[in-house]
C-alpha cells in the first residue's frame, strides 16, 4: 500500500491526473469555514512575500485601481499616529 512513484509506474501524464484527483478530493472534503480559513492564510503567505510595490500591482490587477484607491482611504481614515 505505501508504494513509491516508482512502484506505482504512472507516468508524467498520470501523475497530474493524480494530483487533480487529489486536489478535488481535498477541497471537497472540506466545510465551508475550514476553506476559508486555509484560503486566507494561503494568501496571507501570499502577500506577505510580496514586495511593497508588487502588492500594489497585485492588487490593481486582481480587484481593480479603483479597489486599491478605496482601500488606501479606509487606511487614511483609520490612522492615529
Amino acid at each position: 500500500m505505501n508504494k513509491s512513484i516508482n512502484e506505482s509506474n504512472l507516468s508524467v501524464k498520470q501523475l497530474d491526473q493524480l494530483r487533480t484527483l487529489y486536489v478535488e478530493a481535498f477541497v471537497n472534503s472540506m466545510s465551508h469555514e475550514d476553506l476559508l480559513i486555509y484560503v486566507t492564510n494561503d494568501m496571507d503567505n501570499f502577500v506577505d512575500e510580496l514586495s511593497n510595490q508588487d502588492l500594489i500591482e497585485e492588487i490593481k490587477y486582481t480587484l481593480d485601481e479603483t479597489m486599491y484607491d478605496e482601500f488606501i482611504k479606509q487606511i487614511r481614515g483609520n490612522i492615529h499616529d
